[in-house]
């Protein structure tokens, strides 16, 4: 399933806090976040691996692309995770509509 116009907000101590809009695809065991960010032409693209019981992996993109990784976890309706990029360690959260597109 995708979800679409999904709002992902990021904390970090150093920095304010930021709110970015992404898709979100779910499929069997894997969960892909595609997160827009400023100023770039692609977005982050995440393809999470179900772990136990949480997501974990790293952007998906051109070898001059800044490293990311995250891991992500559902609570009840808000999933929250750690975003590592280029060194710096965000908190982000998100949720997922009810009606896919």
């Amino acid at each position: 399933m995708r979800h679409e116009n999904v709002e992902f907000q990021f904390l970090s101590a150093a920095e304010p806090a930021s709110v970015q809009r992404g898709t979100v695809v779910v499929r069997d065991a894997e969960m892909v976040l595609e997160v827009e960010c400023p100023g770039k032409e692609r977005p982050y693209t995440i393809r999470g691996k179900a772990v136990r019981h949480y997501f974990q992996g790293r952007h998906e993109g051109l070898p001059d692309d800044v490293p990311v990784q995250a891991k992500w976890i559902r609570l009840d309706d808000i999933f929250i995770g750690t975003w590592v990029e280029a060194g710096r360690d965000y908190l982000f959260t998100f949720r997922i509509p009810d009606t896919p597109i």
